[in-house]
């Protein structure tokens, strides 16, 4: 009998193991998934970052009104794959279009906040401070 239960504990032990690990690594990455392919939204970042180091505000605003139309249409099959991750882009893009539509940009405030911004584009796991 002893041998039985024996038997049955050597077989039992590593296959609850295993199948607890495997739901484990299944499950982890719905917790963790990316956002997908955000190039598009570094793209425009990158053009807004490179008018404005040209200090061509003006055209930085107009070409930051893109992104804005581009993540707020984005954002119903973009939010849902990770809400955390969405929110801290989303913070940090609110933060630069406020930067770059003020009456008198500060264009270190609006450099400064362009970086902030492609940075958590980059990462976006990384929360803007």
């Amino acid at each position: 009998m002893r041998q039985i239960l024996l038997a049955i504990a050597l077989i039992v032990a590593p296959v609850a193991a295993f199948t607890g690990f495997e739901l484990y690594v299944n499950n982890a990455p719905a917790k963790t998934a990316g956002l997908g392919d955000l190039s598009s939204f570094k793209t425009i970042i990158a053009d807004v970052q490179a008018l404005a180091a040209k200090r061509d505000i003006a055209a930085a605003a107009k070409r930051i009104t893109d992104y804005e139309t581009a993540w707020d249409q984005a954002e119903t099959a973009i939010r849902p794959l990770n809400q955390d991750y969405w929110n801290n882009i989303d913070a940090a893009s609110d933060a630069a279009l406020k930067a770059v539509r003020q009456p008198s940009p500060s264009p270190d405030k609006v450099n400064k906040t362009l970086a902030a911004l492609m940075a958590v584009l980059n990462n976006p796991a990384q929360a803007t401070r």
